[in-house]
């Protein structure tokens, strides 16, 4: 039985109407408290409530007694991000289940936290719509645990992250005020910030979420390669000719190796890797795109299947999409990766990766490679046996080779994963004393006591970590408008001296950096000239369109503009109100869930943050004329 105060329990029960809202059992605690992975603890309580009104009586309890609140949802989360302890009450969310309600015509959804991916995905077939996060996960993982972990999936590729489709949330914060947060708010995107934030800064109890037509046609097509490096060459070659799959996944040989010890995927078991692709929309589409990825295949390849039916298309996504369960079952140990580099410097990260797996050999079983290349994510997942002596040395060396790798080809530490407590160690590598400041400054203004998931996320405090009282003071009041207070107060200078006027286009990666200070005509005719287009920029660059920077379309961006920024942004350089310092959110990569999303903040917040010095916008290949 549960060692928490049975005075304390008393409290909580009392506002839980649920008969089995509360579990105290040693067994059920231990079996709540432990994630699909394995990881976790024995809470002292677990506790499922049933509306948002129980949420918040529960955290205003736990608040009273300082009783520190970890929140479950599907226990999918790979990061070790779910961490019970006894003197934890764990706030079980899987009695919150319900999709509210469907609009088919505006096509969103309205849904509580517990709804798992999957179930909903299945109610909106018979509209034609979807939820486009698809995270192999989807079975377990609920919609609430998506926003947190800002969740990708196969077709994040064409689709977008989790971010890219959540309208708006309901969010209790660790006192019990209840914020609605939404898209379509002027000043900073708070919403931003809480999606991928780990659950430490609140708790999210219902959303709206934006859906899609499921596409008419969607082929899919697999290249089996006899070197990892032709297949990486592959991808970035796929990428470069500006088609753009639903999905683009990568499999090496070990990968392949594991999945066929678990069931009979039908990969080929002699190839180096396999690369599988989703094309998808109209007939004519799906023809085009079908037959440039093909042609890309085939150059180097040594053999491409080609599947049009959906039974054909099963049979190939099969072994993939049950990776996870193959390496639970593999009888292993093992740790899960999850680096992102930009698109192409993809061959060089493979390299890396069996270069670490080489070197450390002694101590690790293999390093399997699986992940979704089309965004640069890879999840190289090295297996071990916990009985060797050099395993723990030879996993923490590899793990640090292979991040460092990332980092240095511009990358970042976790794409869709998380950092949770397994990459904790991992935050000072990619961010800056000032950048961790930052973050810490937001987790105070939201969690003051930090009692809402302790431990994850955030590295332990440096002495290094400047003071940014000014810029917590912004976030607070920026909170606080919520809550009724009054507006934040700016100071936006179109003509700050910090803004720089560079333009540099990635586009084997399409992306594209550019300084805060360029024009927007400037931008606009330099795209044209490299056939490029940027889905941020606005179609209508106004009267006098020459007065308007990068800087200002992204600090005063309201409306259909703050819609368009906040979809193609990838980074920010900014110089923040505290002592000026410099600090950089964001990059190259497609995917980034490495911290707060702080450059979120500075989304139509017309300065209040600090100052704009370069932007990371996603671009797109024009048609050709």
């Amino acid at each position: 039985m549960t060692s928490m105060d049975s005075s304390v329990l008393s409290q909580l029960a009392a506002v839980l109407s649920r008969p089995d809202a509360v579990l105290t059992d040693t067994d059920a605690l231990t079996e709540r408290g432990r994630d699909y992975w394995g990881f976790g603890g024995v809470p002292g309580v677990a506790l499922r409530p049933a509306s948002r009104t129980e949420v918040v009586s529960v955290l205003r309890i736990a608040a009273a007694h300082h009783i520190p609140v970890v929140t479950r949802g599907g226990a999918s989360n790979c990061s070790a991000g779910m961490m019970a302890a006894p003197d934890v009450v764990m706030l079980d969310m899987s009695a919150m289940n319900r999709v509210l309600a469907v609009d088919p015509d505006a096509r969103t959804a309205r849904v509580e936290a517990g709804v798992i991916n999957a179930d909903l995905q299945k109610q909106l077939l018979q509209y034609g719509l979807c939820f486009s996060p698809d995270p192999v996960s989807a079975p377990l993982s609920t919609v609430a645990g998506n926003i947190i972990e800002n969740a990708g999936g196969p077709h994040a590729l064409k689709y977008g992250v989790t971010y890219n489709h959540v309208l708006a949330v309901e969010l209790v914060l660790a006192d019990g005020t209840v914020v609605n947060l939404s898209a379509e708010d002027d000043g900073a995107d708070l919403l931003g910030v809480i999606i991928g934030s780990e659950g430490t800064l609140g708790i999210v109890t219902e959303a709206t979420v934006a859906l899609r037509p499921i596409a008419p046609v969607t082929h899919s097509l697999m290249g089996s390669f006899a070197s990892a490096h032709d297949a990486a060459d592959a991808v970035a070659d796929i990428i470069g000719t500006g088609t753009v799959p639903a999905a683009l996944e990568w499999l090496d040989r070990a990968g392949i190796a594991g999945l066929q010890a678990f069931t009979d995927t039908g990969y080929p078991t002699d190839v180096d890797a396999i690369v599988l692709v989703d094309v998808d929309g109209t007939a004519e589409e799906v023809e085009r795109d079908a037959a440039t990825v093909e042609k890309v295949l085939r150059r180097k390849s040594v053999e491409v299947r080609v599947a049009t039916d959906d039974q054909a298309r099963e049979k190939l996504w099969y072994g993939r999409l049950h990776a996870p369960d193959a390496v639970v079952r593999s009888g292993h140990d093992y740790f899960i990766g999850d680096v992102t580099v930009p698109r192409n410097r993809i061959p060089e990260m493979q390299e890396a990766i069996q270069r670490a797996a080489t070197r450390h050999s002694d101590g690790l079983l293999f390093i399997a490679v699986a992940g979704h290349a089309g965004d640069g994510d890879l999840h190289p997942i090295s297996f071990f046996d916990r009985t060797n002596p050099k395993a723990a040395a030879a996993l923490e060396a590899a793990n640090n080779e292979i991040v460092d790798a990332a980092l240095d080809l511009g990358g970042t530490l976790t794409g869709e994963h998380g950092v949770g407590t397994e990459k904790r160690q991992f935050m000072t590598k990619r961010f800056t004393p000032v950048e961790i400041a930052a973050q810490r400054a937001v987790k105070r203004v939201f969690d003051p006591a930090g009692q809402l998931n302790p431990g994850v996320l955030l590295p332990d405090l440096s002495a290094d970590e400047p003071v940014v009282n000014l810029f917590e003071e912004t976030v607070r009041v920026s909170l606080d408008r919520y809550r009724g207070g009054p507006a934040v107060p700016t100071d936006f200078d179109d003509a700050a001296p910090v803004a720089a006027t560079h333009i540099e286009l990635n586009a084997a990666n399409l992306s594209l950096n550019v300084g805060a200070g360029v024009l927007l005509t400037d931008l606009a005719a330099f795209l044209a000239e490299h056939g490029m287009g940027c889905s941020a920029l606005p179609s209508d660059l106004g009267d006098d369109p020459r007065t308007r920077s990068v800087g200002a379309l992204i600090a005063t961006a309201s409306g259909a503009d703050r819609h368009a920024v906040r979809n193609g942004l990838l980074g920010l350089e900014v110089v923040l109100t505290d002592g000026r310092a410099p600090a950089r959110f964001g990059g190259e990569t497609m995917k980034d869930v490495a911290g707060y999303d702080l450059k979120r903040l500075f989304i139509g917040s017309h300065g209040a943050f600090g100052d704009i010095v370069s932007a990371i916008f996603k671009v797109n290949c024009l048609p050709a004329a």
